[in-house]
């Protein structure tokens, strides 16, 4: 056999080099693209989730307040009654802090509706109940979204992905209506603005969670600034009645106008026949005498 033979080819050496280089940057991208997204995971609760004291305060606190309905290590107690309480593994840090923020928990019977009440923690024990029910399942269930800069964010837009995922529940004015049976959305007029992100990404109750797929993080954010913006417009017209809509005031208007207008004509015809009474029993005596 010659040595030509064993000599190998150009054509096989370059793409076998364009093959490596090809397959190197595919190792690459994906090393990057994993650390990205496990950098985009990783958010407030992660963070909290790694403050040992945090830990540690808030299991204690988890175990006076939370364990009787909620269970061990936060399993669950699927039980009727009372103190029946889902497992809060892998709820996500928005999930928590959403209820802990808006007073919906804890509750003394866990068959009650879920309404908003004050805060019953502190700052810090709020904190502390997130990084510990968070390293029961860590990554688990969404994070507390960042929402540094929705006041600059479009309240236009915001309109928009209102109207299309969050109208039909809560209503033109975000005030709440009916869902179903005895299930009421929430008073949307009366929230902050974390809260309003973590209800969207968590989903309490019968509200269905909201991720990155449906609505992005910058688009959370115009949702965020049109929710306040309706409640801090002016309004040109006068007293809107709790923004409950131009059919709606235009009927209070007209119904408490015709009432007071009515109640003014009886008054004054009352008044008048007053008036005239004296003069009839003058002339009533004239005749008899």
């Amino acid at each position: 056999m010659s040595t030509d033979a064993l000599r190998p080819r150009p054509r096989l050496v370059r793409t076998l080099l364009v093959l490596g280089v090809l397959l190197g940057l595919a190792v690459v991208l994906d090393l990057v693209s994993g650390v990205g997204a496990t950098a985009q995971e990783e958010g407030k609760g992660a963070e909290l989730a790694q403050d040992e004291e945090l830990v540690e305060r808030g299991a204690e606190l988890f175990g006076s307040h939370c364990a009787l309905c909620h269970g061990e290590l936060g399993r669950g107690l699927p039980i009727e009654g009372p103190r029946g309480g889902p497992s809060l593994q892998g709820v996500g840090a928005a999930s928590v802090d959403f209820m802990i923020r808006t007073g919906r928990m804890p509750m003394t019977n866990a068959q009650d509706r879920l309404e908003r009440h004050p805060q019953r923690f502190s700052e810090t024990d709020r904190r502390a109940l997130i990084a510990y029910i968070e390293q029961l399942a860590p990554g688990e269930g969404p994070d507390i979204p960042d929402i540094e800069g929705w006041e600059d964010a479009d309240p236009a837009r915001g309109l928009e992905l209102y109207t299309t995922n969050c109208v039909a529940c809560h209503g033109p004015t975000a005030q709440g209506v009916a869902v179903g049976q005895q299930d009421v959305s929430s008073d949307l007029q009366v929230a902050d603005p974390i809260e309003l992100a973590t209800a969207i990404r968590s989903g309490p109750g019968v509200m269905p969670r909201f991720g990155r797929d449906v609505l992005t993080d910058n688009e959370l954010l115009q949702v965020t600034a049109w929710v306040m913006h309706l409640r801090e417009r002016d309004e040109p017209g006068g007293w809107s009645f709790g923004r409950s809509g131009t059919v709606s005031e235009g009927f209070i208007a007209v119904v408490l106008g015709l009432g007071l207008l009515t109640v003014v004509m009886y008054l004054l015809g009352e008044r008048s026949r007053d008036e005239e009474a004296p003069g009839v029993d003058e002339e009533a005596r004239h005749e008899r005498t």
